[in-house]
């Protein structure tokens, strides 16, 4: 951890605001079959055991649309790589998480413009929260559009003929610091510096070499983000994937950030957003025209809260053929259940504290008694693990035979991590660096279990966000967020080119009642 970074600022930069925050109203939903949106969640990436983790990102659109890519790590999801990408339209970008040396990259040889540019050798994720995010899931948020492709970053983005952008440095420079103005509109507006003026309007050069500043004005994008991904081992050879988990109108509006500093400088306009919650919160409590809402979390919880996870499980080894699996159970947001800016001093100083406990004491005279942690994490965890005995049983003529076979009593476990990985098998499947271990019925080599979760009892749950006020943290009851999958691996002693993978989502039971 580099103990040179402190939150400084908030409280002025929250003050700045002229409108106190009102929760948004929510249309976050799944986006079921069509599998397009304005979010997408990678479940899991992974750079342990010689796995890399690839991701395409499709804008399917007639529209330029700016997105966020955001690497969360599995402990606690802080934000350990971001950036922003400008997609032309019909744009596809790809690239690739994996190790190299001691450092995580991001590298990618597409040609869409970034911000910042990506150097030789990609994206080395920094090391504020490097330590332990070998694994975690990835945020791939819609920022907006232009409101025209004739707006000036549309056509700085747009590909030739080629497939390369006509000008990704004059596309940067909507990304830099300005002195913001949430009023501001492209109409009658004068920009100083080049960069974010609010959500909704940014200012670039109009040449390079020129000092002509001209702006750029932005609304809600479309749901017309597809993002797969990969899970990959160049040990050997083994790959599987899936479609990401798609989220359908949950953007409300447009949030272009700056890519040069965040909360950790006081910048409630910064690269922490937009985020689950929402579009930057500077521009929301300011009264921006065509700003994202914030308050979109709960919206996020309810499309995907569950009480139970459920797949299918293997540990079976034949001898000439093995197959194992592992589960991915992936509880996004979490960083959004936290007094943020304490919890980022916990994390570096040992003398700030940030307990878990009841909404009322967040503001708590004694540091001692103040509250900062109302996550959902850890979950108590009970499994109920079914063997299919019928399998390896033959069946007499005329004989009736239960099936499947209930095991022996639930087995009680804590899911303490955003992202948790169970490992079934008699080997690993990802090589996660923290595994969970369930009991399985005596003899059983497949089966399928039920995985009940129930929130922590150890403290409230509530969802806090930056306000006019300071942070504010407001009860939630809505169900635990969860997406992940079963991953299969098979393995052939005598056949070693036969291997293969594959990834199969988790179904869910939204109450157990």
């Amino acid at each position: 951890m580099n103990n040179t970074f402190k939150p400084l600022g908030l409280a002025a930069a929250v003050a700045a605001a002229t409108v106190g925050y009102v929760g948004a109203a929510q249309a976050t939903e799944l986006a079921g079959n069509s599998s397009l949106g304005d979010l997408a969640l990678i479940p899991y990436y992974t750079v342990n055991d010689g796995y890399a983790t690839g991701m395409s990102i499709v804008n399917t659109s007639d529209r330029t649309q700016v997105i966020k890519v955001r690497l969360r790590r599995a402990v606690d999801s802080m934000d350990a790589l971001d950036f922003s990408v400008v997609l032309s339209p019909e744009d596809v970008y790809t690239g690739t998480i994996a190790a190299k040396g001691d450092d995580i990259v991001f590298v990618s040889n597409d040609n869409s413009c970034t911000a910042p540019a990506m150097p030789a050798g990609g994206f080395k994720m920094p090391g504020i929260y490097r330590d332990g995010a070998e694994e975690g899931y990835v945020e791939i948020i819609s920022m907006g559009s232009p409101v025209s492709e004739d707006e000036p970053i549309a056509k700085a983005a747009l590909h030739d003929s080629d497939g390369v952008p006509a000008n990704c440095t004059l596309v940067r420079d909507n990304f830099y610091v300005t002195e913001y103005d949430p009023t501001a509109t492209k109409t009658g507006f004068t920009p100083k510096k080049r960069g974010v003026i609010n959500s909704a309007l940014t200012a670039q050069r109009s040449k390079v070499d020129s000092d002509t500043l001209v702006l750029n004005e932005y609304n809600e994008a479309p749901d017309s983000l597809k993002v797969s991904y990969f899970i990959k081992s160049d040990e050997t050879g083994l790959e599987f994937g899936n479609n990401a988990v798609h989220f359908s109108g949950h953007m409300d509006g447009a949030s272009m950030t700056n890519q040069e500093q965040g909360v950790f400088a006081g910048d409630l306009q910064g690269f922490d957003h937009p985020d689950l919650n929402g579009g930057a919160p500077l521009s929301f409590m300011g009264g921006t025209a065509n700003a994202a809402s914030r308050g979109l979390y709960e919206g996020v919880r309810t499309a995907i809260g569950a009480e139970q996870v459920i797949n299918d499980w293997s540990a079976n080894d034949s001898g000439a053929f093995s197959v194992d699996t592992d589960w991915v159970v992936t509880v996004p947001g979490q960083y959004l259940m936290l007094d943020l800016p304490q919890y980022l001093n916990s994390l570096i100083d040992e003398d700030e504290l940030c307990n878990p406990g009841l909404v009322a004491n967040h503001k708590a005279t004694d540091p001692e008694d103040r509250t900062c942690d109302f996550r959902d994490i850890p979950l108590k965890a009970d499994f109920t693990v079914y063997d299919r005995e019928e399998r390896s049983k033959v069946v007499e003529p005329g004989e009736l035979v239960v099936s499947p076979a209930i095991p022996d009593p639930e087995h009680v476990v804590s899911l303490d991590q955003e992202v948790n990985v169970i490992e079934w098998g008699n080997s690993p499947v990802l090589g996660t660096a923290k595994a969970i271990k369930v009991p399985k019925p005596e003899g059983a080599v497949f089966g399928w279990s039920n995985l009940t979760v129930t929130q922590s009892a150890d403290k409230e749950q509530a969802i806090c966000d930056f306000t006019s006020d300071g942070v504010l943290c407001e009860v939630t009851e809505s169900p635990v967020p969860m997406v992940g999958f079963v991953a299969w691996q098979r393995n052939f002693d005598t056949l070693p080119e036969a291997n293969y993978g594959r990834i199969v989502e988790h179904s869910y039971v939204v109450s157990a009642e």
